[in-house]
């Protein structure tokens, strides 16, 4: 556009436009020619008002009259000088009557997007197309802990190269002109989710990018809160559970054999008191339903019974969990801290099975806990006192592992104040026989079965030797229940079930292993279909092979 088509389209301009070259006015527009001619002043006491404006806006801007009175007519006056001119815009008061609410709203308006870029909760951060920052919000300076004047007039390259924010995405968002989310890192450790934004102008380019951000470290930490929150109602539902369960019968104690007589009766006296107890007995034969024993017969049978296998849990895990921590004690830690379990204990029993993997620096602690009474929870300094009755339980021979030095002796010694050795269920057949009824009694009862064993397959069970203990009784009897398909169980039914193949001597040969499965299967679908016919049709054989084979396992 050349200089005339520019004064023309001033011309048209309902704003006073004049044009002042030193004192000299070179050029105004229509308005103002309108206004000088119905004035009355001379022509060179108009002038000298536009020069003494122009002249009090390069000395004192803030002088200038927020109005002057010029052809019959109020003006708002807005003067620009540069080097080369002085341009000078004058509105009408009448048309500043209906412009001046618009831009009292659109003020409003800036103010407000001003407040809500400023206090949004989420990080707003903008840089050029360049990469340099332009703003940031204070959001943005409490995801990153840093300052808005650190921030602003710098390039995002240097955040990166300083270690402050990694990744930084506004450069690869103005490259690619595409929307980008990932996760950043920043100096402090914090986690945070951010999404850059491109901005275009009229052609294309990306004039500005957009950075939201919103710091997903508290999120993190409330789903590890929430994570443990249920895993503890789980723990605690478990423990109901259980509760319920053992409270069904005397806990589940069976008191047939002499040597499990001799052990009940030395739990219950122990249990008047507040000594110390070492179970000891291989895997399976029911240290725990010893425990619940005394707990139960104890002073302290309306207190907790506490459980923690020693040897399930990571070291890290173990110690937090039997000692508790306070808030903040490490990473990942609930904001509240936690109670251990020896002092959710208190007034009641702390059950330690698998003492024996217990670790040795944890064995110190638990040494000063029976010897002082009082923990320390992880992270804090102020002593609890707590009042417990410690049961440990072990199937490992601590009294080599003292001598290897894989176990303290003071511990020991602690520990072994009252020991019950708990035999192995071989060693107590007069045991088996009612442990069958009840289990059997127990599982009829939870699937709503009626089945029992005839004596053949309990005589079987009798002589077989049970080295899970009572839990692979159990488990077996649990599973002639729930798969026998008639209410009588006999020794047939057995043969698969029981461990060690009890009903015959274990072939030796492949050709009498394949023999003993063919046989099996036709054994099964004799009980299934009653005759060889069926038998036959069933497992695509001949009549006469199936009789032939059934004569040949006779």
């Amino acid at each position: 556009m050349n200089q005339n088509n520019l004064l023309e389209t001033l011309d048209e301009l309902p704003v006073g436009i004049v044009l002042l070259n030193g004192t000299d006015i070179e050029w105004q527009n229509a308005v103002i020619r309108g206004g000088i001619s119905r004035d009355d002043r001379h022509p060179e006491e108009i002038r000298a008002v536009f020069i003494e404006l122009a002249r009090t806006h390069a000395s004192e801007p803030r002088s200038i009259p927020s109005t002057f009175f010029l052809g019959g007519e109020n003006y708002f006056p807005g003067v620009h000088s540069s080097p080369e001119a002085t341009v000078m815009l004058l509105m009408p008061e009448h048309d500043c009557a209906t412009l001046f609410p618009e831009l009292a709203r659109l003020r409003q308006l800036c103010f407000d997007l001003e407040e809500i870029f400023r206090h949004s909760f989420d990080g707003i951060f903008v840089a050029d197309g360049s990469g340099v920052t332009l703003m940031v919000n204070e959001g943005c300076e409490r995801n990153y802990d840093l300052k808005a004047a650190d921030m602003i007039g710098r390039h995002v390259s240097e955040f990166e190269q300083k270690g402050l924010i990694r990744p930084v995405i506004a450069q690869q968002v103005a490259r690619t002109g595409q929307r980008i989310s990932t996760t950043q890192r920043t100096h402090t450790g914090k986690t945070i989710m951010v999404t850059g934004i491109p901005l275009f102008d009229a052609v294309g380019k990306v004039r500005k990018v957009v950075i939201n951000s919103r710091d997903t470290t508290e999120l993190l930490q409330l789903q590890d809160a929430l994570a443990q929150a249920k895993a503890d109602l789980q723990r605690v539902d478990a423990e109901i559970e259980a509760l319920r369960l053992q409270n069904l019968k005397v806990d589940g104690l069976v008191l047939h054999s002499e040597p499990m007589q001799r052990i009940a009766s030395l739990a219950a006296r122990v249990a008047k008191v507040d000594a110390t107890v070492l179970i000891t007995g291989h895997s399976g034969v029911g240290k725990d339903v010893i425990a619940r024993l005394i707990h139960r017969e104890s002073p302290r049978a309306n207190g907790p019974l506490i459980k923690i296998n020693c040897g399930a849990l990571p070291r890290d895990l173990l110690e937090s969990e039997l000692f508790g921590y306070e808030p903040g004690a490490f990473t990942g830690a609930q904001k509240q801290g936690k109670s251990g379990l020896i002092e959710l204990a208190h007034r009641g029993t702390l059950f330690l099975d698998e003492i024996g993997d217990l670790p040795l620096d944890l064995q110190v602690k638990l040494l000063q806990v029976l010897q002082d009474r009082v923990i320390v929870r992880l992270g804090g300094t102020q002593p609890i006192s707590v009042d417990v009755r410690v049961i440990a339980a072990t199937n490992r021979d601590l009294k080599s592992m003292v001598a290897e030095r894989a176990f303290r002796d003071d511990l020991f010694y602690r520990l072994n104040v009252v020991p019950i050795a708990v035999p192995p269920l071989a060693a107590r057949k007069d045991d088996i026989a009612p442990l069958v009824l009840q289990f059997a009694s127990e599982f009829n009862a939870r699937y709503g079965l009626t089945r029992t064993f005839s004596e053949q397959a309990i005589a079987l069970m009798l002589a077989h030797d049970w080295l899970g203990n009572v839990r692979e009784l159990r488990n077996v009897v649990e599973r002639a229940i729930v798969t026998s398909e008639g209410d009588l169980i006999g020794p047939e039914f057995l043969d698969g079930v029981l461990p060690g193949e009890l009903l015959d001597e274990e072939p030796s040969t492949f050709r009498q292993r394949v023999e003993r499965f063919e046989r099996r299967l036709i054994e099964d679908a004799m009980r299934k279909h009653g005759n060889t016919r069926e038998v036959a049709r069933a497992l695509g054989l001949s009549q006469s092979s199936v009789v032939r084979k059934l004569r040949l396992g006779k």
